[in-house]
């Protein structure tokens, strides 16, 4: 049986090709993980986003995953297991709250409009939701949610002739279709914000930094608080920092580089992944597979990439 290590890079808890053995092996694992995320502050190489207009380089072998502790880690180990195994050639980092606090002064010392309101921030969800924005607009890499599966390597998401063209993947959480609204879905098309990939500094990052900052201060003020005081209910997350306002982003930044005005009917009933400009749409299971609605298939038949698993921790302990 294999041994497993947790190796930490210039400060920041970093595990690496090692596949996950239960047993002995799997406590040490989680006795580093969570030695290392809550002793261990986050440093990373300083380097801003790259400024809008320049070429964009390939997305980067790396996986992100934040966890900030108010669900048990051991819950999470099993799907953890699944993108270090299969992505054994790619550097995974499994960022804590302190670290993230970390990896924002690092990276946002000289943009104090995105890091005083990430550090004002106390409610978790806004602060997981941004900081990976966050972190794919200034290192880029893949970001996939603790309660996701990966399916298939990310080496396979994108074709050899593809990968130089490719600088942010998406995929479709929700499809009206021809059909009802889904409860709790406002709009025909959603875009899952809990797995996503791209280039550091791709616009569509840069826009979802700005968008949410932006509207996490109107939302302060509508409600007569502070960012650090805000408590909203769920229908106020999705909007203010989930998946409306980052498909609002992706489909503003698509119009941009395709030079028309996108909508759900460029994307509704897709079955095949659609490149538009440098963003690969991935259809509803790619990353959204095993839901009741949008035509997703429920037993991974449909090429998932990503499985995710409805933990909704996201969900509990996060007013605390």
């Amino acid at each position: 049986m294999g041994s497993l290590r947790a190796s930490v890079v210039s400060g920041t808890s970093l595990v690496r090709r090692r596949p996950l053995y239960f047993g002995a092996g799997a406590l040490f694992f989680l006795f580093s993980i969570y030695y290392f995320i809550y002793h261990q502050p986050l440093s990373v190489a300083p380097g801003a986003a790259r400024p809008s207009g320049t070429a964009l380089d390939e997305i980067p072998s790396r996986i992100w995953q934040i966890f900030f502790g108010y669900t048990p880690l051991a819950d999470f180990m099993p799907m953890v297991d699944t993108w270090i195994s299969q992505n054994q050639d790619y550097a995974y980092t499994l960022v804590s709250d302190e670290g993230g606090n970390a990896f924002a002064r690092e990276h946002y010392a000289d943009r104090p409009e995105i890091l005083d309101p990430f550090l004002e921030l106390r409610f978790p969800v806004f602060r997981s939701d941004l900081l990976r924005y966050m972190i794919l607009e200034s290192e880029g890499g893949v970001y996939s949610d603790l309660d996701t599966a990966a399916r298939k390597p990310v080496r396979d998401w994108l074709s050899g002739d593809l990968k130089s063209r490719v600088h942010a993947i998406v995929g479709v959480e929700y499809d009206q279709l021809d059909g009802e609204p889904w409860y709790g879905m406002t709009e025909r098309i959603q875009f899952c914000q809990w797995t996503m990939a791209a280039s550091r500094g791709h616009p569509i990052m840069q826009k979802i930094v700005k968008e949410v900052v932006k509207a996490l201060h109107e939302m302060a003020l509508r409600h007569n608080t502070s960012i650090a005081e805000l408590k909203p209910p769920d229908e106020e997350v999705v909007e203010v920092t989930g998946p409306v306002i980052w498909t609002r982003a992706i489909m503003e930044v698509m119009s941009e580089v395709t030079g028309t005005t996108m909508s759900y009917l460029n994307i509704t009933g897709m079955r095949e992944p659609r490149l538009f400009g440098d963003v690969l749409v991935l259809p509803i299971d790619g990353f959204g597979t095993g839901q009741p609605h949008s035509n997703s298939n429920t037993d991974d038949t449909g090429d998932p990439y990503v499985r995710h698993m409805w933990k909704g921790s996201w969900k509990h302990g996060w007013g605390s």
